[in-house]
């Protein structure tokens, strides 16, 4: 009886701590905003034409094109609205959610141009979401952040003057991976056999750190003045983050099985960041215009499932914690698109726009509101003013949009049969981006 009650828990809690732990992605949560000057064209950039030293990381090999010293420092702002209507019309909001991006690229041309190095600083995967502590999704999903970074150094080298290669590598830094959520105290005492009715929400979170390397490269040919192609390899790269479980807030009949209110094990779980192959090309029909369309490939198939593994030693316990472990995820690899266009006024300006979509990655059948993993587009334009022949300013705006998901899943009652937690309904998104870089160039 009492191993049945053990399982019993351990569903509800796998519901509770591991529905939807650590992952990222292309679009799923990719975060790609390299520069004002590429937000303002749509993300365009594979194909090297931007004059811009964030090809450090969209394709190191258009470093032959930057002479001199080049040097970008800027920040996109994130102002992101979530929705959720369920199947009866009741509606919950996601809290606005406020996002700071930095980042940092810097490169420098050396055999006349034929050599170039760089360093970029970058943080092309991420996620924040806030579901109200008393929303019905609240069993699922509260607090959810993967706050990373990526700094790429990296060469570039002139073949011929139409042929230019370049490669660098990826140190990746993940120092805030962290979900919460809700446990059903009430849910979780009835399956121990000692009900409760009015028990407070016990509170879960995992969270933890983790780095490793990864590496991309760049071929870029110039066949001539008005055409120019690129293709650009980011590797898969695999982390293991190392963390901890707690659970807070427990009474009743689940404190006695956990030895009290509060508890907390070391744990781990494995995240990839997938693998992925952009092409562009550029155009430039006269000196004042320049036109760009990007496509890229992300493997996100290669992150199937979640696996977390805790240091608990206690069997009982252990038993409970690894119920509905590993968690599927069953990603769709994925295309996405950009195109974008850019006209030179005068000496002093530049103005851009571009357009850009991407498509979700996780099925129907494993939808977490945690990620709120929807197809999105987006609108942007930007502006750029040269003080003078050394220091630029590019500032731009994206509204991206995302397409309502209906939700039908069967989370509500799982494969035993156990009355689980309904995120049946629609979702939405709504996010407003503003980015500005300051770049000098000697």
């Amino acid at each position: 009886m009492f191993s049945q009650m053990k399982y019993v828990l351990g569903v509800l809690l796998s519901l509770s701590l591991v529905s939807e732990s650590y992952a990222v992605g292309g679009a799923f949560i990719g975060n790609e905003v390299p520069s004002a000057r590429s937000a303002g064209q749509g993300y365009v950039g594979v194909a090297g034409q931007s004059d811009d030293p964030t090809t450090v990381f969209s394709n190191p090999a258009a470093m032959t094109n930057l002479k001199g010293t080049q040097l970008t420092v800027g920040s996109a702002w994130e102002n992101i609205h979530g929705g959720y209507q369920d199947n009866a019309g009741n509606q919950t909001k996601e809290r606005v959610t406020n996002a700071g991006v930095p980042n940092a690229s810097a490169t420098h041309s050396f055999l006349d141009g034929k050599l170039g190095a760089g360093l970029s600083v970058q943080s092309p995967f991420g996620l924040e979401s806030y579901w109200p502590g008393n929303s019905p999704l609240r069993y699922v999903a509260t607090d959810s952040r993967l706050d990373m970074v990526d700094i790429t150094p990296a060469v570039a080298y002139q073949v011929i003057p139409m042929v230019s290669v370049g490669a660098g590598v990826d140190y990746f830094d993940v120092f805030n991976a962290q979900l919460s959520r809700a446990v059903n105290v009430n849910a979780v005492n009835t399956a121990l056999g000692a009900p409760t009715a009015t028990a407070a929400d016990a509170s879960t979170t995992l969270s933890g750190q983790s780095t490793n390397w990864g590496y991309h490269g760049g071929v870029l040919l110039q066949p001539n003045e008005k055409n120019a192609f690129g293709i650009t390899y980011h590797s898969k790269v695999d982390l293991r983050v190392l963390g901890n479980a707690q659970i807070s807030g427990m009474t009743g009949a689940m404190a006695q099985v956990f030895g009290g209110s509060n508890y907390s094990t070391s744990a781990f779980t494995d995240l990839v960041l997938p693998e992925s192959v952009q092409f562009g090309y550029a155009f430039k029909p006269t000196d004042k215009w320049m036109l760009e369309a990007d496509a890229a490939w992300y493997n996100w198939a290669s992150a199937q499932d979640i696996n977390i593994r805790y240091a608990e030693t206690n069997p009982v316990r252990l038993a409970v914690l690894n119920q509905g472990n590993p968690i599927p995820l069953s990603l769709h690899n994925s295309w996405s698109m950009s195109t974008g266009a850019n006209y030179k006024v005068n000496d002093k300006w530049q103005v851009r726009s571009g357009f850009w979509y991407e498509p979700w990655a996780m099925p129907d059948v494993n939808f977490s509101p945690g990620f709120l993993d929807l197809s999105r587009y987006g609108l942007n334009i930007g502006a750029g003013y040269a003080f003078n022949e050394h220091v630029t300013l590019d500032a731009a705006y994206g509204a991206i949009f995302t397409h309502n998901r209906t939700i039908n899943n069967n989370v509500g009652t799982n494969t035993t049969g156990i009355p689980g937690y309904n995120i049946d309904g629609t979702y939405s998104n709504f996010a407003n981006t503003v980015m500005m870089n300051l770049s000098y160039r000697y």
